[in-house]
């Protein structure tokens, strides 16, 4: 095992895996929304999945409006549905972003 403290970016893969693997590297953001700010409407070709880390968030879609979310709540954006997220208004939000 090893455990990679905040800040440390390097990671070794060498030598780790045998036979056949493919390694896709996830596009990862932890994104800080401060005091009720969202994203643009927008959408992914492969989708989204958004955790909240701590905070009030939220998150809109076209079909369900506007969403409340408590620290701890994943949302899973299929690929190209229009959405935005950002923290709930009075509060700051921390959301893991994966695309």
């Amino acid at each position: 095992m090893k455990v990679v403290p905040e800040g440390d970016k390097s990671v070794s893969y060498g030598g780790r895996f045998t036979g056949t693997v493919e390694l896709e590297m996830l596009h990862t953001a932890l994104v800080h929304f401060l005091d009720g700010a969202v994203t643009f409407w927008h959408t992914h070709p492969g989708g989204q999945q958004l955790f909240v880390v701590r905070g009030e968030a939220r998150v809109g879609t076209e079909a369900d409006g506007e969403v409340r979310l408590g620290t701890g709540t994943l949302v899973v954006c299929p690929p190209h549905e229009r959405h935005w997220h950002g923290a709930a208004p009075g509060n700051d939000a921390t959301l893991l972003a994966v695309t």
